[in-house]
């Protein structure tokens, strides 16, 4: 089942005499379940990619269909919702909440639609991601990878379309990265989750089922592992 949809997505940055191509026609089609990384250099358009397809930023032409919307017809206030109920996003730094715990920062996208959660799945993420002794705690209490681990859990509980994971190893040293890109890999076993991760450390990318390479803002190569 077809998940996500890229048809010749164009981002240009700039005006008329001073523009900058960062994403050069992208064709891109991902199945539920995949986890795929999206490699490249720095400057090569791929978190410029990630964040359309999330809608946190806006392509120039082109179409993007997440689990059947076409987010180039959203309003900046559906995009929010959008986000919030379909996409799950992780990045370098955390950005978690720093006056809540660890628990309210886990349900601030369900909270927000004023939803109860689903008690026996909030157990069980937060247990596969070793931090349900940290719920009580406020971010500042934790490490840096039991802060990455509730940015993942956060990204996990409304059961989105697509978790997109922006260089989520970046922040952290290598024995913590590498867990946390196992963390991710489970996610996707234990759950069927699909997720895009963009990286630019070849054994972050090695990792996943999946290896999109983008250069100049083209995808140059596009390989299953195995």
């Amino acid at each position: 089942m077809e998940i996500l949809k890229c048809e010749n997505v164009q981002k240009i940055y700039g005006f008329s005499g001073n523009m900058v191509t960062a994403l050069d026609g992208i064709d891109l089609s991902v199945n539920k379940g995949e986890f795929a990384a999206i490699m490249g250099a720095s400057g090569s358009g791929k978190s410029t990619l990630l964040h359309i397809i999330g809608s946190v930023d806006t392509m120039t032409s082109g179409k993007v269909i997440v689990d059947g919307i076409d987010i180039s017809q959203l309003t900046p206030d559906k995009a929010a919702i959008f986000r919030r109920r379909k996409v799950g996003l992780v990045y370098q730094f955390y950005n978690l909440i720093p006056a809540l715990t660890v628990r309210k920062n886990i349900l601030m996208p369900l909270l927000l639609d004023k939803k109860k959660p689903d008690q026996k799945y909030f157990d069980e993420i937060v247990s596969s991601l070793g931090i349900d002794e940290k719920l009580d705690c406020l971010p500042y209490q934790l490490s840096g990878g039991q802060q990455q681990r509730a940015a993942i859990a956060r990204s996990l509980i409304y059961r989105p379309a697509l978790l997109l994971a922006d260089e989520p190893t970046g922040n952290l040293d290598r024995k913590t990265g590498e867990e946390i890109v196992n963390l991710l890999k489970q996610a996707n076993r234990n759950f069927n989750q699909t997720i895009l991760l963009v990286t630019h450390d070849e054994r972050v990318a090695a990792e996943a089922d999946r290896i999109i390479t983008i250069e100049d803002g083209r995808i140059i190569s596009d390989r299953k592992r195995g």
